[in-house]
């Protein structure tokens, strides 16, 4: 039986247990159960909600391998956003669900969670590792199912402009699956073939040409023309053509530096 305590403190309590990873998964769950059973009907207008609801999904998916239950706790924390709050538990939620669809063998449903998850957090400004993770995966999948991006072209260039601002304001976030992942996708999707020098044209023209970031200090424009964006983007360039193009010749990303270079000297 819960104890008889408020709301936060027994969702506290069991994030606090998910976290050290101490419990045994199918008690911790049952516990969750018997929790959001007792507050469901009205669940805490708080982070904490949300962030329960995405524990509860990934204990059934990754532990009890029941793939139902998993699924509508984290359709709960996505669909629950406006109640709960947490955009990152959100995103976190729409990820969790499109692998989880993805291993069960139904891409088009992975690929429309990812999708959503992406979206919602790119519309927020939430930028983080999930959100760039659901982003990749969505397109990922897009062009494999129809082999162009079509309308998940959008949805690309904002998850890159995602990337770029996380290396230069958080890069401890993007760790080295991801930025290979995001790398692939830009030597694939926007490294030039014949011209290095046309990479910040191509870029340009590659709408949106900008991604609104919520920060502590309010909303800010991280635009594809700023200074800023494009030396990380020259710098994130050269990373992955000297990952992803080895195959096409010595240094492949040694235009990229040069050009990193040319513009840090000019102060442009």
């Amino acid at each position: 039986m819960l104890p008889d305590a408020p709301s936060e403190e027994l969702l506290a309590a069991f994030l606090a247990a998910h976290a050290q990873g101490s419990a045994v998964p199918a008690a911790l769950f049952a516990r969750g159960a018997e929790l959001h059973h007792r507050l469901a009907a009205a669940p805490p207008a708080s982070p904490a909600w949300g962030r329960f609801l995405v524990a509860m999904g990934q204990l059934a998916a990754e532990h009890l391998d029941d793939a139902q239950a998993a699924s509508r706790y984290f359709l709960a924390a996505l669909q629950g956003v406006a109640h709960h709050g947490d955009i990152e538990a959100a995103v976190t939620a729409g990820y969790d669900q499109g692998v989880l669809q993805e291993r069960r063998g139904n891409p088009t449903h992975a690929r429309a969670a990812y999708r959503a998850a992406a979206a919602e957090g790119l519309r927020l400004g939430a930028i983080a590792a999930n959100t760039l993770r659901a982003g990749t995966a969505a397109v990922r999948l897009a062009f494999a199912a129809y082999g162009e991006l079509g309308e998940f072209a959008p949805l690309l260039k904002q998850t890159w402009l995602g990337w770029l601002w996380l290396r230069r304001h958080d890069p401890a976030q993007l760790d080295a699956p991801l930025t290979s992942e995001l790398g692939r996708q830009l030597a694939a999707f926007l490294l030039p073939e014949d011209d290095p020098g046309e990479l910040i044209h191509q870029w340009r023209a590659w709408p949106p040409g900008a991604l609104t970031i919520a920060t502590t200090d309010g909303p800010l424009t991280w635009a594809d023309g700023l200074a800023a964006c494009r030396d990380e983007l020259f710098a994130a360039a050269a990373a992955a053509a000297d990952e992803h193009l080895r195959d096409e010749g010595p240094d492949p990303g040694a235009p990229y530096r040069l050009l990193r270079a040319a513009a840090q000297r000019q102060g442009d």
